[in-house]
């Protein structure tokens, strides 16, 4: 059987795909086997036509369907047949270091389900060529308890198995679904305190990026898992971590019911105290940030997560069977069980 499987997910990433590749190429000596899957969303520019320069294999999603990063992932696991299985998004480059690490914690951990590690942000401009942030470390890294990974993390195969994969129909919140099915089993998912990857993106904190965000529907992922797990065992287990973005509606009910009693009484001493309390809260929330925009900011996205959550929530649920993922094989991968890399 195959130690590791590596799954990537791309979309337009031509400006990435080598330094992807290739940073996983460069760490993978040490394994005795390993496959390289990388799993594109339908893209408009050279990334697949790079990727099969590799030994990997190259898969394409269909572009008429629902294409997000957890369908990626999902055809992924898919078609992977690793002991282990590494996901890296299309802008990341993995770190040095951080995968023996992992594999040798999983290996002897067989509680540990999932581990992932620190992320370091760079601008998408960064050259291919730069300087490490943080030192390399030989000294076994003690795991910390978290409750879910990002989209960079190691997974063990026989508890993806057991729990599901991701949810491929998910526009976002797919790690944190899992983590929580996985957890709900008496699994462990831990992190590192070691960089897994670099993560080449655009700015984070400006509005601007939230905006694009919602445009892409990337804040549906909490109410869609809310609909699909609505009447199981893990539904109360996710609304206690993830359904956060439901507590905007209370202010937004107590704004509308003052508005609405004021009308009625002809007085506007109900809307105006929650006005007047609605401004003190993000002056004291100015005032902690020490920056208007940054409170700004953070009312914005609570409300385009509130909104997202609604809508995601009243989504029709798919499934396999009345939505199929369809992808095409570009490529099969050269690395296999018998090639020592």
């Amino acid at each position: 059987m195959i130690q590791l499987s590596v799954v990537f997910i791309t979309r337009n990433q031509a400006w990435n795909v080598r330094r992807l590749v290739e940073s996983v190429l460069s760490q993978s000596s040490p394994f005795l086997s390993i496959e390289i899957v990388l799993v594109d969303s339908a893209s408009t520019d050279e990334t697949v036509k790079i990727a099969c320069e590799y030994p990997i294999t190259v898969i394409a999603l269909d572009a008429d369907q629902r294409l997000t990063a957890a369908a990626g992932r999902h055809v992924g696991y898919q078609q992977a047949t690793g002991r282990f299985i590494l996901f890296l998004d299309g802008d990341m480059e993995l770190y040095p270091g951080w995968l023996e690490q992992a594999l040798n914690l999983l290996i002897e951990n067989p509680q540990i389900a999932a581990i992932t590690g620190t992320l370091i942000d760079r601008p998408k401009a960064t050259p291919a060529r730069h300087t490490l942030l943080t030192p390399l470390r030989s000294d076994p890294i003690i795991p910390k308890d978290i409750k879910h990974g990002g989209g960079a993390a190691i997974y063990r195969r026989s508890v993806l198995e057991e729990v599901g994969s991701f949810n491929p129909y998910l526009y976002s919140d797919e790690e944190p679904d899992l983590c929580i099915r996985i957890r709900h089993r008496g699994y462990r998912v831990v992190q590192l305190d070691h960089p897994i990857a670099m993560h080449y993106t655009d700015p984070d904190g400006q509005l601007s990026t939230l905006i694009a965000r919602w445009r892409r529907r990337l804040y549906l992922g909490a109410g869609q898992n809310l609909r699909y797990h609505l009447w199981s065992e893990i539904f109360v287990p996710y609304l206690k971590e993830r359904g956060f973005g439901l507590a905007p509606a209370a202010a937004l009910l107590a704004g509308i019911l003052c508005l609405v009693i004021s009308l009625e009484t002809h007085s506007p001493v109900w809307f105006g105290i929650w006005l007047f309390a609605f401004i003190a809260v993000l002056g004291l929330d100015t005032l902690r940030k020490r920056s208007l925009y940054r409170a700004v900011y953070s009312l914005l996205l609570r409300f385009l997560i509130l909104d997202g959550t609604i809508k995601g929530f009243f989504m029709q649920p798919l499934t396999a069977e009345n939505s199929p993922l369809r992808f095409a094989i570009i490529k099969m991968g050269e690395m296999s069980q018998e090639r020592v890399v």
